[in-house]
Protein backbone atom coordinates (compact mmCIF):
# COMPACT_ATOMS: atom_id res chain seq x y z
CA UNK A 1 0.00 0.00 0.00
CA UNK A 2 1.51 3.41 -1.61
CA UNK A 3 0.37 6.51 -1.50
CA UNK A 4 1.98 8.96 -3.87
CA UNK A 5 1.96 9.68 -7.64
CA UNK A 6 1.25 13.64 -8.17
CA UNK A 7 0.84 13.91 -4.02
CA UNK A 8 3.73 16.22 -2.24
CA UNK A 9 4.06 13.38 0.50
CA UNK A 10 4.91 9.74 -0.96
CA UNK A 11 3.88 7.10 1.93
CA UNK A 12 5.50 3.62 1.99
CA UNK A 13 7.08 0.71 3.35
CA UNK A 14 10.61 1.20 4.34
CA UNK A 15 11.90 -2.56 4.29
CA UNK A 16 10.80 -6.01 2.82
CA UNK A 17 10.15 -6.95 6.56
CA UNK A 18 7.06 -4.10 6.71
CA UNK A 19 7.85 -2.76 10.12
CA UNK A 20 9.00 0.69 9.36
CA UNK A 21 6.75 3.01 7.12
CA UNK A 22 8.83 6.48 5.31
CA UNK A 23 6.63 9.09 4.34
CA UNK A 24 9.13 11.04 1.73
CA UNK A 25 7.83 14.96 1.94
CA UNK A 26 8.66 17.10 -1.28
CA UNK A 27 9.39 20.19 -1.32
CA UNK A 28 6.09 21.61 -1.69
CA UNK A 29 3.01 19.91 0.20
CA UNK A 30 0.05 20.82 1.63
CA UNK A 31 -1.68 20.10 4.76
CA UNK A 32 -4.04 18.06 3.12
CA UNK A 33 -1.56 15.97 2.11
CA UNK A 34 -0.74 15.38 5.17
CA UNK A 35 -3.60 14.39 6.69
CA UNK A 36 -3.94 12.14 4.10
CA UNK A 37 -0.94 10.73 4.28
CA UNK A 38 -1.29 10.03 8.36
CA UNK A 39 -4.75 8.43 7.49
CA UNK A 40 -2.72 5.99 5.09
CA UNK A 41 -0.08 5.33 7.40
CA UNK A 42 -2.99 4.76 10.13
CA UNK A 43 -4.21 1.69 7.82
CA UNK A 44 -1.52 0.21 6.64
CA UNK A 45 -0.24 -0.07 10.74
CA UNK A 46 -3.66 -1.69 11.16
CA UNK A 47 -2.88 -4.04 8.89
CA UNK A 48 -0.22 -5.51 10.66
CA UNK A 49 0.08 -7.30 14.04
CA UNK A 50 3.62 -6.12 14.90
CA UNK A 51 4.92 -2.95 16.14
CA UNK A 52 5.08 -0.68 13.30
CA UNK A 53 7.73 2.80 13.05
CA UNK A 54 7.50 5.25 10.90
CA UNK A 55 10.14 7.90 9.31
CA UNK A 56 9.00 11.39 8.62
CA UNK A 57 11.58 12.30 5.92
CA UNK A 58 11.24 16.30 5.83
CA UNK A 59 14.39 16.94 4.59
CA UNK A 60 15.05 19.55 1.64
CA UNK A 61 10.92 20.21 2.68
CA UNK A 62 9.17 23.89 3.54
CA UNK A 63 5.99 24.25 5.96
CA UNK A 64 3.37 24.77 4.26
CA UNK A 65 0.80 28.08 4.02
CA UNK A 66 -1.51 28.20 6.50
CA UNK A 67 -2.70 26.54 9.48
CA UNK A 68 -3.25 22.95 10.34
CA UNK A 69 -6.93 22.97 11.43
CA UNK A 70 -8.63 20.63 13.22
CA UNK A 71 -9.39 18.58 10.15
CA UNK A 72 -6.05 17.75 9.20
CA UNK A 73 -5.46 17.29 13.04
CA UNK A 74 -9.11 14.62 13.00
CA UNK A 75 -6.57 12.39 10.91
CA UNK A 76 -4.93 11.32 14.36
CA UNK A 77 -7.52 10.54 16.50
CA UNK A 78 -7.03 7.04 15.14
CA UNK A 79 -3.73 5.36 16.22
CA UNK A 80 -3.38 2.01 16.04
CA UNK A 81 -1.93 -0.11 19.24
CA UNK A 82 0.81 -1.45 17.15
CA UNK A 83 2.29 2.42 16.33
CA UNK A 84 6.25 2.47 17.44
CA UNK A 85 8.33 5.19 17.05
CA UNK A 86 8.50 7.91 14.99
CA UNK A 87 11.57 9.52 13.16
CA UNK A 88 12.05 12.78 12.00
CA UNK A 89 14.20 13.37 9.35
CA UNK A 90 15.17 16.89 9.21
CA UNK A 91 18.95 17.31 7.74
CA UNK A 92 19.81 21.02 9.21
CA UNK A 93 16.36 22.42 9.18
CA UNK A 94 14.04 21.15 11.84
CA UNK A 95 11.65 24.04 11.71
CA UNK A 96 8.59 21.86 9.96
CA UNK A 97 9.78 19.02 12.57
CA UNK A 98 9.33 21.66 15.43
CA UNK A 99 5.22 22.13 14.13
CA UNK A 100 5.04 18.74 13.92
CA UNK A 101 5.97 17.00 17.06
CA UNK A 102 3.03 17.63 19.08
CA UNK A 103 0.98 15.07 16.92
CA UNK A 104 3.25 12.21 17.56
CA UNK A 105 3.78 10.92 20.89
CA UNK A 106 7.27 9.18 20.86
CA UNK A 107 9.66 10.74 18.03
CA UNK A 108 13.05 11.56 17.76
CA UNK A 109 14.86 13.94 15.15
CA UNK A 110 17.78 12.84 12.78
CA UNK A 111 19.59 14.54 10.72
CA UNK A 112 19.51 11.79 8.12
CA UNK A 113 17.36 8.94 6.60
CA UNK A 114 20.53 6.28 7.69
CA UNK A 115 20.86 7.84 11.07
CA UNK A 116 16.65 6.79 11.08
CA UNK A 117 17.34 3.41 9.81
CA UNK A 118 20.06 2.74 12.73
CA UNK A 119 18.54 4.10 15.60
CA UNK A 120 15.47 1.71 14.34
CA UNK A 121 17.72 -1.01 13.85
CA UNK A 122 19.32 -0.42 17.23
CA UNK A 123 15.79 -0.57 18.97
CA UNK A 124 14.64 -3.78 17.87
CA UNK A 125 18.22 -5.38 18.47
Amino acid sequence: MTAGGDMGIAVQWDNAEQTVIRWDFEEAWTWDEFADSARVSSAMIASRESTINVILNLAGTRTPFGKITTHHRSAFDYVPANSGDVMFVCGEDDETAQLLMPLFENHQVVESLAQARKRLKMQIA
